[in-house]
């Protein structure tokens, strides 16, 4: 098969493309390093559609636009349906097709200068971040156990952990949650992961017989309105949105998202391992999550509200810009439950937050949990490689996060400055 320069001047695009290829980024890699495969042209003597690129329509157009005078094709001559099958070959094999990291980043650090190659200096520290084996001292569903004592975090105190930020307050505090948010990124929390109270009035194992702050259920619908409104600002217009919540309170959470311009997307299931007794006449065995934008018991099942918080233009989620995972999620998550959950009932294992947090936030990216619990979205953060904003009201709970952190991490939690330790 013969290369051969043909005018641009000469060559038609395919009709119907399906392809929306990045011109600019094209266009950059012809001017940085010239053309360094042919184009495919069908020559159309069975089409009647002479010199109609089936391969390298965007590249067509990218010459174009930098004002070449030719370029450089290979010609078959096939009939209309060949023709098609062509395209749609060479649109889709590609998309079939995956990376092998490490290699890949060998091959960036090989290129050095990434001008051209459609990988940005952010997209090259991304993918090193993903690579980078996190530290792991301990079980990640390892929670130390809630001090009896005085606790050492008192309200108002910001945690820096890491790169991670713990709020000791409420999620009603917009301005502070706002200011940590943006101190971590200045645009915004990418996504949002939260388990609000349930509205159970749960009494802990302790043997002062802890009380979960806000979770009897007026309280826990007020206060996840506030949380709501804490959404809207401290994240980005259109952030993806994970909820989990308890069937009782559905309806009132529902209604303060919608109300709020939130898109509810879909219902994700947690199906535990194991069932708990309760006074249920099916026993629960999985919990929802509600996917959006920005009972009287404890249930062995979890819902999620699962989309995206006001704002933000063209598609959210798979197939748009806040999609990072693969094509194979699906709405049902079958993890066993953590076995120490007596002292904080609703933890969520890690397992299950972390591939969320890598299919809706970015490598480097910021998560947002206004109900900290235990710490299981910090935790999860570290693991996927990105960034937490916590809020915990209760200064009990916020020791906890800082001791599970620095237990799994051996990084000792920094208050005002100054290190505190929470490991003795």
């Amino acid at each position: 098969m013969r290369v051969v320069s043909v005018p641009v001047g000469e060559l038609v695009e395919f009709e119907g493309n399906p392809r929306r290829g990045d011109v600019d980024a094209i266009a950059a890699s012809l001017e940085k390093r010239g053309q360094y495969k042919p184009i495919v042209v069908n020559a159309g003597s069975k089409t009647g559609r002479a010199n109609e690129v089936l391969a390298g329509n965007h590249t067509l157009r990218a010459a174009r636009g930098l004002g070449w005078s030719e370029i450089q094709c290979v010609f078959v001559d096939v009939a209309a349906d060949e023709a098609a099958q062509i395209v749609a070959a060479d649109n889709r094999i590609a998309d079939l097709g995956g990376y092998d990291l490490g290699d890949l980043l060998a091959v960036l650090e090989a290129a050095g200068d990434l001008d051209g190659t459609g990988y940005s200096g952010s997209d090259f520290d991304a993918l090193v971040r993903e690579l980078a084996v996190p530290v792991a001292l301990s079980d990640v569903d390892a929670v130390p156990s809630v001090s009896e004592g005085v606790s050492v975090s008192r309200l108002g105190d910001v945690w820096q952990l890491g790169e991670h930020r713990l709020i000791v307050g409420s999620c009603a505090d917009v301005d502070l949650v706002d200011e940590v948010v943006r101190s971590v990124d200045p645009a915004g929390a990418d996504c949002v992961w939260t388990d609000p109270p349930y509205g159970v009035s749960y009494v802990g194992g302790t043997s002062d017989r802890l009380t979960i702050k806000n979770d009897g259920l007026e309280d826990a619908v007020a206060i996840f309105g506030d949380a709501v409104g804490t959404i809207m600002v401290a994240a980005r217009p259109g952030a993806p949105v994970y909820i989990a919540h308890a069937d009782l309170v559905r309806p009132a959470f529902q209604a303060k998202l919608e109300a709020a311009g939130f898109r509810l997307r879909q219902t994700l299931i947690w199906v535990k391992n194991a069932l708990v007794m309760g006074r249920a006449d099916y026993h629960w065995k999985h919990e929802p999550i509600i996917e959006t934008v920005v009972p009287d018991e404890v249930d062995d099942y979890c819902p999620f509200f699962y989309g995206f918080a006001p704002g933000g233009e063209g598609r959210l989620g798979r197939g748009g810009e806040n999609w990072h995972g693969d094509n194979k999620a699906t709405t049902v998550f079958n993890v066993a439950k953590p076995q120490a959950s007596r002292e904080h009932p609703t933890m969520k294992p890690v397992e299950l937050i972390e591939p969320m947090l890598r299919n809706s936030c970015r490598p480097g990216g910021v998560v947002l949990d206004l109900f900290g619990g235990s710490g299981s979205t910090l935790i999860a953060a570290h693991h996927a490689g990105v960034k937490s904003v916590l809020v915990e009201l209760d200064e009990k709970y916020a020791d906890v996060i800082c001791r599970r952190f620095q237990q799994h991490t051996g990084v000792v939690p920094v208050r005002d400055g100054v290190e505190v330790s929470f490991v003795d």
